[in-house]
């Protein structure tokens, strides 16, 4: 054990080059690898099976979910000013992050990647907030450790998180091993508690403030990717210039086939004699169509489709989609349900007439499909 003073030091070390070039995720896994490499299998197995702890006491479930409202809340930044999400969303859809502590390597790997991202995000209109138990001396120290720019407000004793339901309980075996480095209660106060934590979750919440993206991970060391942030944000909300049938299809897109899958939108958004065209033929009919919806994404499950760009006729009634749909695979095209998860896109064209979707012929990338759910090179 007396290595793991010297593992902490060297994992709270971060360094802008490898940020420059890496995605997050990339980072994280860098950081996880040195971490295995170095430390003791005590503290590996302690680790491992605090995150299969989080797993599994249900709060992956139990948590604010997608399509759900936020709750509103006040808090104050390291400067004593309150901020109240309500008064945010006013400006614009707000990025609602959690972070557990500037102790925490992953913690600092991912406000950096954010901060990399923060100006893409305020051009998209969306304002980008961090969450953190730590008290605001603590928080000011990370917020100039990592140069941060967005606002950082403190969640005395992690009152919010447990109305998010994102706050746990560490293991006993977890917190003792965290007391041989540092005081939790120092930096999150007395009447925080020394066994818990907030899930390192993030939240897009909707100007309406209607949650319509939710990143929640028992693992502390998976975040949300800023560059999917980025995406959501300008191809699923809307943004200022969009035509109409380009806000339309984007209301289609985040509702039906984004978390919670709302069919019920599709009564608001598509036309009752509306045909879907596919290369195994057309679906005639709204209510058809909800069929098909139903059975492909129990085929395709915790379904997510992410347009990489839009584009509408000059009068309207034409839209051009290329996207991206990630799930788990429940038996895709006839293929074994082997729970494994699939990645594939396409182009779809879409009809409007007087407001609503009335046609859709859509392409998919088939070889591209096959290959990943037959697992072939």
């Amino acid at each position: 054990m007396k290595n793991t003073s010297l593992i902490w030091g060297t994992l709270a070390v971060l360094t802008t080059a490898a940020l420059a070039e890496d995605s997050l995720r990339e980072q994280l896994l860098s950081k996880q690898a040195e971490f295995s490499t170095k430390a003791p299998a005590e503290v590996k197995t302690a680790y491992a099976a605090g995150i299969q702890a989080v797993a599994d006491s249900g709060i992956l479930k139990s948590a604010k979910q997608a399509g759900e409202r936020a709750p509103d809340f006040t808090l104050r930044n390291a400067a004593g000013k309150e901020v109240t999400l309500s008064t945010l969303l006013k400006q614009g859809p707000v990025v609602l992050t959690w972070y557990r502590g500037g102790w925490c390597p992953y913690c600092n790997l991912s406000l950096r990647a954010l901060q990399e991202v923060l100006p893409e995000l305020q051009a998209a209109g969306a304002q980008l907030v961090a969450l953190t138990p730590e008290l605001p001396d603590k928080s000011t120290t990370t917020q100039e450790k990592n140069a941060l720019q967005f606002q950082v407000l403190t969640d005395l004793n992690h009152d919010v998180a447990k109305n998010y339901g994102v706050a746990f309980k560490l293991t006993a075996t977890v917190r003792d091993l965290y007391k041989k480095h540092f005081n939790l209660l120092e930096y999150n106060g007395a009447e925080a508690s020394d066994d818990t934590l907030p899930l390192a979750a993030t939240y897009i919440i909707d100007r309406d403030g209607t949650i319509r993206y939710a990143f929640l991970d028992a693992d502390y060391r998976k975040r949300a990717e800023p560059a999917e942030l980025v995406s959501f944000v300008k191809q699923l909300l809307p943004q200022q210039g969009d035509a109409a049938a380009v806000a339309l299809l984007k209301r289609f897109w985040l509702r039906v086939w984004n978390p919670p899958h709302d069919l019920n939108a599709v009564d608001e958004l598509v036309a009752e004699d509306f045909v879907l065209t596919n290369p195994s033929g057309d679906t005639v009919g709204r209510d058809a169509f909800k069929d098909w919806l139903r059975e492909f994404q129990t085929k395709l499950g915790d379904a997510r489709l992410m347009p990489m760009e839009t584009f509408a006729s000059a009068d309207g009634t034409r839209v051009v989609s290329r996207w991206r749909a990630t799930g788990i695979n429940h038996g895709v095209l006839g293929t074994p349900d082997d729970g494994q998860p699939v990645e594939f896109s396409g182009i779809a064209i879409w009809e409007i007439r007087d407001g609503k979707l009335t046609h859709n012929w859509v392409e998919r990338s088939a070889w591209e499909l096959h290959r990943k759910l037959t697992r072939k090179p």
